[in-house]
């Protein structure tokens, strides 16, 4: 899920591709679809338990979920670059 770049971690194609199938099953739920409702880490929790279901707690599914939003959260950031 996790690619290890030169810029630093990035998430896979995989793992974004099963967050979008998460988004796009979610957005079937008129309750979900609603502007207030919606909040992604409910498709990042959506796209976990589509790939490892069962097999981890929801101790490591939440541990993972956090891994996941803090790198996608970094890469939306601007980088600070200092001035010298």
């Amino acid at each position: 899920m996790i690619q290890h770049t030169a810029g630093g971690p990035k998430t896979s194609a995989r793992w974004q591709a099963a967050v979008m199938r998460a988004t796009g099953e979610l957005m079937q739920n008129p309750e979900y679809a609603q502007p207030t409702s919606q909040d992604l880490r409910i498709a990042y929790a959506k796209a976990l338990f589509s790939i490892y279901g069962d097999t981890v707690t929801d101790l490591e599914l939440t541990e993972m979920l956090l891994v996941l939003w803090r790198i996608e959260m970094d890469s939306l950031s601007p980088v600070q670059h200092s001035q010298t």
